[in-house]
């Protein structure tokens, strides 16, 4: 029998769970998926190893509702332009769009970041709540919404919604990894973390941080920096040194300026071979493009001519940045591409910065805009349609 742990999470109501998490321990997550991209399925089971902490305990409620007599555990594949995430964990279900689904395993580090949360079981509220397990799970997907906005400031959450939330989360880490003062001590906590919590409220985190460093305790570092970090609106107070990141951020750069001059120096061009590029460095690339556009005359053709990979991906991310060329660039040839993608899903992130690189075109791209929104809106979330009309008002 494990010792009891007084926690700040064991004060907190979660009203959206009627699960008996708190009388058990997640020892072990196994989830087995198999895909089928032409049928569009996802398949799997679920395997939990628990270990009650509780002597009388000898059922588990995995958030049900008190009228259901079974559990079931199923990750749905969404194929709905009415979803306006491109997925969203919950303890039950989790919900996949088909943009997440490349078909080349280049954006699974989403569905890692939903299994995180998931795994974690974190329980679900109204309140801005530091998912500080997200962050100890997935640091460069850190979801630690701190201060973002006042918990009763009746602002809705979606209409602040970016991705500052992300970044303070990962600074947040970072700072910690530093404080630490060695990256392999750091990733032992980590460990520690895991082995020792499931879901707790960041108070509950930090505490356990102090306890396994104690010099850091004696050096009264929490006592203005976590407050701070906790309750403090604004930029993040450590910034980590990301200057390892150049030697990917660079050649993109570098590639990006010289598709941005006239007279295009197709040798120099070639010399780089993108298609051995990660996603990410690929999608780097595009945003450099876009904020370059629009290109010289003639540049636009030679580009998609150059990268028909990308011009032909299945990955929401590449697809995206396409269709803010297209736009920006008033390539008539290409609207079919962005009349494809807006068609095909309703991912808030992806659909308003097409809409907005429309509207803030010609008047040609405006009435694109116009037509596509009339021809979808039905299908959209509210909220999507609420802000693309915001948009193009």
């Amino acid at each position: 029998m494990e010792k009891s742990l007084n926690l700040h999470s064991d004060l907190a109501e979660y009203v959206t769970t009627s699960s008996s998490f708190r009388q058990f321990k997640i020892k072990h997550f196994h989830l087995d998926l198999t895909v089928d991209f032409e049928k569009r399925t996802l398949r799997g089971t679920e395997t939990l190893k628990l270990k009650c902490i509780q002597n009388s305990q000898s059922e588990l409620l995995l958030d049900i509702r008190p009228s259901f007599n079974e559990f079931r555990l199923v990750v749905k594949y969404v194929n709905t332009l009415s979803f306006p995430l491109g997925s969203m964990e919950n303890p039950c279900l989790t919900f996949i769009t088909t943009c997440i689904l490349a078909g080349d395993h280049s954006l699974a580090d989403v569905i890692v970041h939903e299994m995180d949360n998931t795994g974690e079981d974190h329980p679900l509220t109204a309140d801005p709540i530091e998912l500080i397990h997200s962050i100890m799970t997935a640091q460069v997907k850190a979801t630690n919404v701190i201060c973002i906005f006042s918990a009763h400031s009746g602002v809705d959450p979606d209409d602040t919604y970016n991705d500052m939330p992300y970044k303070k989360g990962f600074c947040s880490v970072s700072y910690l990894a530093h404080l630490a003062g060695d990256q392999n001590c750091f990733d032992a906590f980590l460990k520690a973390y895991i082995d020792k919590f499931c879901s707790v409220m960041a108070e509950d985190a930090l505490e356990f941080f102090l306890e396994y460093f104690p010099d850091l305790k004696k050096k009264g570092v929490h006592k203005v920096e976590f407050d701070s970090w906790l309750n403090v609106p604004g930029w993040p107070l450590y910034l980590p040194d990301l200057s390892a990141g150049q030697s990917l951020m660079k050649p993109a750069e570098q590639l990006s300026e010289l598709w941005a001059v006239e007279g295009l120096d197709m040798a120099s061009i070639m010399k780089t071979n993108i298609q051995a590029w990660k996603t990410y460095q690929a999608v780097y690339f595009l945003e450099k493009i876009i904020e370059k556009s629009p290109l010289p005359r003639g540049n636009i053709e030679k580009l998609k001519e150059q990268y028909p990979h990308i011009v032909k991906s299945n990955n929401a991310e590449l697809r995206l940045r396409w269709a803010q060329i297209i736009a920006k660039n008033q390539h008539q040839p290409g609207y079919q591409h962005v009349r494809s993608f807006l068609s095909c899903q309703g991912k808030q992130m992806y659909t308003l910065p097409v809409y907005r690189a429309l509207w803030n075109g010609s008047e040609e791209t405006r009435a694109l805009a116009t037509e596509l929104f009339t021809a979808t809106s039905h299908q959209l979330h509210v909220n999507v349609r609420k802000y693309v009309k915001k948009i193009i008002a």
